[in-house]
Protein backbone atom coordinates (compact mmCIF):
# COMPACT_ATOMS: atom_id res chain seq x y z
CA UNK A 1 0.00 0.00 0.00
CA UNK A 2 2.94 2.18 -0.44
CA UNK A 3 3.71 5.20 1.86
CA UNK A 4 0.17 5.24 3.39
CA UNK A 5 -0.94 8.21 2.53
CA UNK A 6 -5.23 8.55 3.05
CA UNK A 7 -6.94 8.81 0.01
CA UNK A 8 -10.90 10.68 0.44
CA UNK A 9 -12.77 11.22 -2.74
CA UNK A 10 -15.18 13.55 -2.67
CA UNK A 11 -18.93 14.05 -4.63
CA UNK A 12 -19.67 10.96 -5.42
CA UNK A 13 -22.71 10.83 -7.05
CA UNK A 14 -22.78 7.67 -9.36
CA UNK A 15 -22.89 3.87 -8.23
CA UNK A 16 -20.12 2.26 -10.08
CA UNK A 17 -17.79 5.29 -9.22
CA UNK A 18 -18.79 4.15 -5.42
CA UNK A 19 -18.08 0.51 -5.74
CA UNK A 20 -14.98 1.47 -8.05
CA UNK A 21 -13.62 3.29 -4.44
CA UNK A 22 -14.62 0.13 -2.65
CA UNK A 23 -12.87 -1.96 -4.87
CA UNK A 24 -9.46 0.41 -4.98
CA UNK A 25 -10.00 0.57 -1.08
CA UNK A 26 -10.06 4.22 -0.61
CA UNK A 27 -9.86 5.47 2.55
CA UNK A 28 -12.96 7.72 2.76
CA UNK A 29 -15.83 8.57 0.34
CA UNK A 30 -17.65 11.99 0.31
CA UNK A 31 -21.24 12.66 -0.22
CA UNK A 32 -21.85 15.81 -0.89
CA UNK A 33 -25.58 17.86 0.01
CA UNK A 34 -24.54 21.52 -0.19
CA UNK A 35 -27.18 23.36 -2.53
CA UNK A 36 -24.29 25.25 -3.93
CA UNK A 37 -22.53 22.66 -4.95
CA UNK A 38 -22.67 20.96 -9.23
CA UNK A 39 -22.18 17.75 -7.20
CA UNK A 40 -25.35 17.75 -4.57
CA UNK A 41 -26.94 14.71 -4.45
CA UNK A 42 -30.38 14.28 -2.99
CA UNK A 43 -31.94 11.38 -0.06
CA UNK A 44 -32.71 9.05 -2.73
CA UNK A 45 -29.78 9.28 -4.69
CA UNK A 46 -28.21 8.69 -1.21
CA UNK A 47 -30.06 5.72 -0.24
CA UNK A 48 -29.27 3.76 -3.60
CA UNK A 49 -25.93 4.76 -3.10
CA UNK A 50 -25.19 3.24 0.36
CA UNK A 51 -27.05 0.06 -0.24
CA UNK A 52 -23.72 -1.12 -0.61
CA UNK A 53 -22.42 0.26 2.45
CA UNK A 54 -21.98 -3.38 4.21
CA UNK A 55 -19.62 -4.28 1.29
CA UNK A 56 -16.18 -5.47 2.63
CA UNK A 57 -13.70 -2.33 2.86
CA UNK A 58 -16.17 0.05 2.15
CA UNK A 59 -14.42 3.48 3.39
CA UNK A 60 -15.50 5.49 5.89
CA UNK A 61 -18.45 7.57 4.91
CA UNK A 62 -18.52 11.33 4.92
CA UNK A 63 -21.24 13.85 4.12
CA UNK A 64 -20.51 16.91 3.17
CA UNK A 65 -22.58 20.20 4.05
CA UNK A 66 -22.51 24.01 2.90
CA UNK A 67 -25.50 26.07 3.90
CA UNK A 68 -27.52 23.45 4.40
CA UNK A 69 -30.20 24.29 7.04
CA UNK A 70 -29.23 22.37 10.48
CA UNK A 71 -32.44 20.68 10.51
CA UNK A 72 -31.36 19.57 7.27
CA UNK A 73 -28.05 18.14 8.29
CA UNK A 74 -30.09 16.78 11.50
CA UNK A 75 -32.21 14.82 9.61
CA UNK A 76 -29.70 12.72 7.16
CA UNK A 77 -27.19 12.05 9.78
CA UNK A 78 -30.15 10.73 11.80
CA UNK A 79 -30.79 8.76 8.90
CA UNK A 80 -27.67 7.42 7.74
CA UNK A 81 -25.56 8.02 10.65
CA UNK A 82 -21.97 8.70 7.94
CA UNK A 83 -18.68 8.08 9.99
CA UNK A 84 -17.68 11.79 9.91
CA UNK A 85 -19.78 15.00 8.81
CA UNK A 86 -17.83 17.45 6.87
CA UNK A 87 -18.64 21.27 7.53
CA UNK A 88 -16.90 24.44 6.50
CA UNK A 89 -15.64 27.08 9.23
CA UNK A 90 -17.39 30.11 8.10
CA UNK A 91 -20.06 28.80 6.86
CA UNK A 92 -23.15 31.43 7.73
CA UNK A 93 -25.89 28.80 7.97
CA UNK A 94 -24.18 26.87 10.96
CA UNK A 95 -24.58 27.04 14.87
CA UNK A 96 -22.32 26.90 17.40
CA UNK A 97 -24.11 24.38 18.78
CA UNK A 98 -23.97 21.79 16.15
CA UNK A 99 -19.85 22.63 15.62
CA UNK A 100 -19.65 21.56 19.29
CA UNK A 101 -22.07 18.57 19.53
CA UNK A 102 -20.32 16.84 16.75
CA UNK A 103 -16.56 17.90 17.70
CA UNK A 104 -17.55 16.35 21.33
CA UNK A 105 -18.92 13.52 19.42
CA UNK A 106 -15.92 12.80 17.22
CA UNK A 107 -17.82 12.81 14.28
CA UNK A 108 -16.97 16.39 13.13
CA UNK A 109 -14.41 16.39 10.03
CA UNK A 110 -13.42 20.82 9.51
CA UNK A 111 -12.29 21.74 6.24
CA UNK A 112 -10.70 25.23 6.67
CA UNK A 113 -10.06 27.21 3.43
CA UNK A 114 -6.96 28.66 3.56
CA UNK A 115 -6.27 32.10 2.77
CA UNK A 116 -2.88 33.33 4.53
CA UNK A 117 0.21 31.14 5.59
CA UNK A 118 -0.40 29.09 8.98
CA UNK A 119 1.39 29.95 12.04
CA UNK A 120 0.12 28.16 14.73
CA UNK A 121 -1.94 24.38 15.07
CA UNK A 122 -3.84 25.91 17.78
CA UNK A 123 -5.83 27.77 15.00
CA UNK A 124 -7.02 24.17 12.90
CA UNK A 125 -9.52 23.02 15.26
CA UNK A 126 -7.24 21.16 18.01
CA UNK A 127 -10.16 19.51 19.33
CA UNK A 128 -10.66 17.25 15.99
CA UNK A 129 -8.65 14.18 15.09
CA UNK A 130 -8.72 15.62 11.13
CA UNK A 131 -9.28 18.39 9.25
CA UNK A 132 -9.20 18.70 5.78
CA UNK A 133 -7.39 22.51 4.36
CA UNK A 134 -8.55 23.78 1.03
CA UNK A 135 -8.80 26.63 -1.04
CA UNK A 136 -10.87 29.49 -0.33
CA UNK A 137 -13.45 30.75 -2.17
CA UNK A 138 -16.33 32.87 -0.57
CA UNK A 139 -19.17 31.35 -2.60
CA UNK A 140 -18.06 27.84 -2.47
CA UNK A 141 -17.25 25.48 0.23
CA UNK A 142 -14.55 23.15 -1.73
CA UNK A 143 -14.38 21.18 -4.87
CA UNK A 144 -13.35 24.47 -6.83
CA UNK A 145 -10.20 22.41 -8.95
CA UNK A 146 -8.00 25.76 -7.30
CA UNK A 147 -4.99 25.07 -5.28
CA UNK A 148 -3.39 27.60 -2.71
CA UNK A 149 0.07 27.85 -1.94
CA UNK A 150 0.93 25.09 -0.39
CA UNK A 151 3.80 27.05 1.30
CA UNK A 152 1.09 28.29 3.30
CA UNK A 153 1.07 24.62 5.45
CA UNK A 154 4.45 23.09 5.28
CA UNK A 155 4.70 24.04 8.90
CA UNK A 156 1.36 22.11 9.97
CA UNK A 157 2.43 19.20 12.48
CA UNK A 158 -1.81 18.06 12.95
CA UNK A 159 -2.83 15.08 10.72
CA UNK A 160 -4.87 16.89 8.02
CA UNK A 161 -5.88 15.97 4.36
CA UNK A 162 -4.91 18.44 2.18
CA UNK A 163 -8.17 19.69 -0.59
CA UNK A 164 -7.77 22.02 -3.53
CA UNK A 165 -6.81 21.42 -7.00
CA UNK A 166 -5.46 17.88 -6.30
CA UNK A 167 -5.36 15.83 -9.84
CA UNK A 168 -3.12 12.71 -10.99
CA UNK A 169 -0.74 14.92 -12.33
CA UNK A 170 0.49 16.82 -9.73
CA UNK A 171 -0.75 14.91 -6.37
CA UNK A 172 3.02 13.36 -6.08
CA UNK A 173 4.64 17.05 -6.40
CA UNK A 174 1.91 17.78 -3.64
CA UNK A 175 2.87 14.87 -1.35
CA UNK A 176 6.36 14.95 -1.40
CA UNK A 177 5.71 19.53 -0.43
CA UNK A 178 3.27 18.96 2.24
CA UNK A 179 3.31 15.77 3.64
CA UNK A 180 0.07 15.66 5.00
CA UNK A 181 -1.92 12.80 6.70
CA UNK A 182 -3.89 12.28 2.90
CA UNK A 183 -5.46 14.13 0.00
CA UNK A 184 -9.03 15.51 -0.58
CA UNK A 185 -10.10 15.16 -4.25
CA UNK A 186 -13.17 15.52 -6.17
CA UNK A 187 -12.61 17.80 -9.21
CA UNK A 188 -9.30 16.16 -10.08
CA UNK A 189 -11.00 13.26 -11.07
CA UNK A 190 -13.47 14.22 -12.93
CA UNK A 191 -13.74 14.95 -16.86
CA UNK A 192 -16.63 17.19 -18.10
CA UNK A 193 -18.11 17.41 -14.30
CA UNK A 194 -17.92 13.83 -14.34
CA UNK A 195 -16.03 11.49 -12.26
CA UNK A 196 -13.47 9.19 -14.12
CA UNK A 197 -12.46 5.98 -13.28
CA UNK A 198 -8.96 6.42 -15.31
CA UNK A 199 -8.13 9.24 -13.56
CA UNK A 200 -9.33 7.68 -10.35
CA UNK A 201 -7.19 4.41 -10.92
CA UNK A 202 -4.29 6.85 -11.99
CA UNK A 203 -4.77 8.97 -8.63
CA UNK A 204 -4.72 6.05 -6.06
CA UNK A 205 -1.97 4.07 -8.24
CA UNK A 206 0.89 7.61 -8.23
CA UNK A 207 -0.08 7.73 -4.56
CA UNK A 208 0.69 4.40 -3.43
CA UNK A 209 3.67 4.24 -5.14
CA UNK A 210 5.42 7.34 -4.17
Amino acid sequence: MGTGYKIKICGIKDLATLELCVDLQVDFVGLNFSPRSVRQIDIETAEALLKIRNKPGFPKLVFLFFENSVSEIQNLTERFHPDLVQLIRGDKFLTDELWDYLTEKKTLLPAIRIQEKVTSDKDLEPKSELVILDSYNKDLGGGTGHSFPWEYVTSVKRPFLLAGGITPTNVKTALETVRPYGIDVASGVETDGKKDPNKIKELVHNVRTI
